[in-house]
Order: C-alpha cells, then structure tokens, then sequence
C-alpha cells in the first residue's frame, strides 16, 4: 500500500519538521521499493515550496539553522510551475516542458525560467534556467538571458547527469516531493 501525504494538513496544522521529514523519507523509500512510475501530466501546473532540508553542503554548513528541515515562512511564496512543451511526444523516454521559478517577497518579484526533461521511469526531471526577469511592484526591472539564452537542443541532447535535476518520489493532487542533485529534499504543495 503506497503511502500518502494528504491526511496532513500543511496549510494549517503543520507537524514538526522532524515528523515532516521522517514521513518524507518513508515515502522516497517506498518510491525507490516499488519502483514507481509516475505520469508527466502530474506535474503540470503551479506548485508552493512548502518544505526543504537543502543540500547535504548547506545541511552541513548551516547546522541548526535548517535542522532537520524547515518549513518555509507563508510571507515569502516561492512557486514552481512546469508547463509540457507544445511539441511534447508523450511516446518518447524524455517528456520535454519548461519550468517557471518564482519568489515573490512584499513588492519583489523575481522569477527564472527556462527548459525541462522528465523520464518517468526514472521519475527525474533535468532542467535549466535560462531567462530571468525582476519586477518591483509590477514595474519591470529588468529582464534578458541567463548565460547566452536557451538552446534547447543541446539542453535534451547533454546527459541527466551534467545537469541540475529532482528525482520525484511523490506525487499526488495536493502535494509533489522530491530530492534535488544535491541530496536535499523539497515539499510542494498545490497553488489554488
């Protein structure tokens, strides 16, 4: 029986960032167990960064400052939103999209995007950020390239390996988990 996240409420009655984690990591076990396969379309849309434990570099570097993980604070929105590539063969071993990452602190806006790849089978997805733009108050600031632009070509063509990825190992409607390259574990929840 696969377990799940959705008898947690995270909007309102949060568990300690320590039951959070250990939740977390039963289910990456679980995933990693059953070999489970998730769906590209069950990632689209918009997503919340509820929870991270960062990287293994920054879990060692910062101490108690993350812990075992932290919740992050409801003034800041920091959202992902993955959206399938108009081209996208769903037939093929890489489902190609774009990644849209934003945080979002009182009147600054700042958000990166750029191209994704998702093997299902593996359940990882590679990206790469290529544009930003920077708004204050919904006054653009600025916007342009991220080192050159987008090449999606050679984006799809380099190996999962050379590239910034997650590895999901949940999914549901209300809530996608992750670990990152870095072995840090991230929490999204649903944006309504």
């Amino acid at each position: 029986m696969t377990a799940t996240l959705e008898h947690l409420d995270l909007k309102n009655n949060r568990p300690s960032s320590e039951a959070l984690l250990s939740q977390l990591l039963a289910l990456e076990k679980s995933a990693k167990k059953e070999k489970r396969v998730y769906d590209f379309e069950q990632l689209l849309g918009n997503w919340r960064l509820t929870f991270i434990t960062g990287t293994k570099k920054a879990q060692k570097n910062a101490g108690n400052v993350i812990g075992k993980g932290r919740y992050l604070p409801r003034l800041i929105t920091v959202a992902i939103a993955y959206s399938a590539a108009p081209d996208n063969d769903p037939s093929t071993k890489w489902q190609k999209g774009t990644v849209l990452n934003s945080v979002k602190f009182g009147l600054l806006d700042l958000a990166v995007s750029g191209p994704i790849k998702f093997q299902a089978q593996k359940r990882l997805m590679g990206f790469d950020f290529t544009h930003i733009i920077v708004k204050l108050g919904g006054l653009k600031l600025y916007e342009g390239d991220l080192r050159g632009g987008t090449d999606t070509k050679k984006f799809h063509d380099m190996p999962i390996g050379k590239q910034p990825f997650f590895s999901y190992f949940y999914m549901s409607e209300q809530a996608i988990a992750a670990r990152g390259k870095g072995g840090g574990v991230a929490l999204w929840t649903k944006l309504e």
